[in-house]
């Protein structure tokens, strides 16, 4: 899937409505673009955020550990991080 965009003054584009809906995209997501040999090449990083929660999902899932467990030792973990005031 091809567009052409135009470099407007300040330096901004456009993105196409049919690449937002194709990755879900909306205002306030982040893209992260790269410089690789002669292309530029944009990837939308809640795309990458929303791979990795499905992988820890996964893990989850498989690790048969009780979800009320998981929360318990959660909130314990962040106790010691964090300390309460």
């Amino acid at each position: 899937m091809n567009q052409i965009v135009t470099i407007r003054d300040r330096r901004q584009i456009t993105l196409p409505r049919l690449f937002l809906n194709k990755f879900g995209l909306g205002v306030g997501d982040k893209l992260i673009m790269k410089l690789e040999s002669d292309e530029i090449k944009i990837e939308p990083i809640k795309t990458k955020t929303v791979d990795l929660l499905s992988k820890i999902q996964e893990v989850v899932k498989k690790s048969n550990i009780p979800e009320k467990e998981m929360q318990e030792a959660g909130r314990s973990i962040r106790k010691k991080l964090i300390p309460q005031p």
